[in-house]
């Protein structure tokens, strides 16, 4: 399969998931030479500086949207035009409006979009969720996640009113997945007033409440760090974990019960390996997606847009 690779950022992470796939061909679109050299030595990708190369290349199979948010309407429907299915970086749009311009087209079209919604396929993630489906600890009652983040992406503005897109949108994704949309938002932060910034948002369901910490205050030698406390009637699963410390990630997942505390296994994963194969899987196999969608993604986006006014209100 040959992929158009748009973006020479956060792009990196989805180059090393292709590049570990044999059955892979791919083409690096970039403004910058010397950053398109870093994918070519590193990977083996051929590059280009000019955009139009890959829409207009009929071996292209797949266009991968890592652009800024603000483009990835445009490009998610010019690779539809162009006959091509497209994988897209979160958020799906800055806009309800856009995103669901592209839930349309998508649905609309004989060709996939899917919208790279990696922490649902993340082993702990989907271990929580088939909890709550089964009632193995009794119902839901609070879920408290936090993320912390540096810069470890590079010099970007993660302040107050980039928070809710660009630090919390992955794990509110998994929110919405297990529970829906809440009926109330409650959202209060402090900005650093330097592109950084923390948030507490509480978010108000018939029966759940769930607690949300995100912070940017943190320095790049922090890395990231992430996790959960699910309180259910009858027990308690709690994850914590840092996925990018230099010897490697670091992950527990503890179920407590009456009957004591024990480990859950998990095998290592790399949740955004895990999406793309997904997405390379449906894509060969003709087989239809109902995980990354597109319309799952504007769902999150709206619960992301909703505590985003509530900040701004705070």
């Amino acid at each position: 399969m040959k992929i158009g690779l748009l973006g020479t950022g956060f792009a990196v992470a989805h180059a090393g998931v292709y590049a570990a796939r044999p059955d892979t061909e791919v083409v690096v679109y970039g403004r910058r030479p010397e950053k398109l050299a870093m994918f070519a030595q590193n990977f083996g990708f051929a590059t280009t500086t000019n955009m139009d190369a890959i829409y207009d290349d009929p071996d292209v199979d797949l266009v991968d949207v890592c652009l800024p948010t603000a483009l990835h309407k445009e490009h998610v429907l010019r690779a539809l035009a162009a006959g091509k299915h497209a994988l897209c970086e979160l958020p799906i749009a800055p806009t309800i409006a856009e995103a669901e311009e592209i839930t349309r087209a998508a649905e609309a079209s004989d060709k996939h979009v899917f919208i790279d919604m990696f922490m649902r396929v993340h082993p702990a993630v989907r271990h929580l969720h088939q909890v709550i489906r089964d009632g193995s600890l009794g119902g839901l009652r609070t879920l408290r996640s936090y993320r912390k983040a540096g810069p470890i992406w590079g010099p970007v503005d993660l302040g107050l009113d980039r928070l809710a897109l660009e630090v919390m949108l992955s794990d509110l994704d998994y929110t919405v997945a297990a529970l829906g949309l809440p009926r109330e938002i409650h959202a209060t932060g402090v900005a650093a007033g330097d592109g950084r910034a923390a948030a507490e948002t509480v978010l108000r369901y018939d029966d759940v409440i769930v607690e949300y910490t995100a912070s940017s205050m943190v320095p790049v030698s922090y890395g990231v760090s992430h996790g959960f406390e699910a309180t259910f009637t009858d027990g308690v699963l709690e994850l914590h974990e840092r996925p990018f410390e230099r010897t490697g990630p670091v992950m527990s997942l503890t179920e407590y019960t009456a009957a004591g505390s024990r480990e859950i296994a998990l095998a290592p994963a790399d949740n955004y390996a895990t999406a793309i194969n997904h997405v390379l899987d449906c894509v060969t196999k003709g087989a239809e997606d109902a995980l990354l969608t597109p319309r799952a993604a504007t769902e999150t986006l709206r619960l992301a847009l909703g505590i985003d006014q509530a900040l701004a209100r705070s």
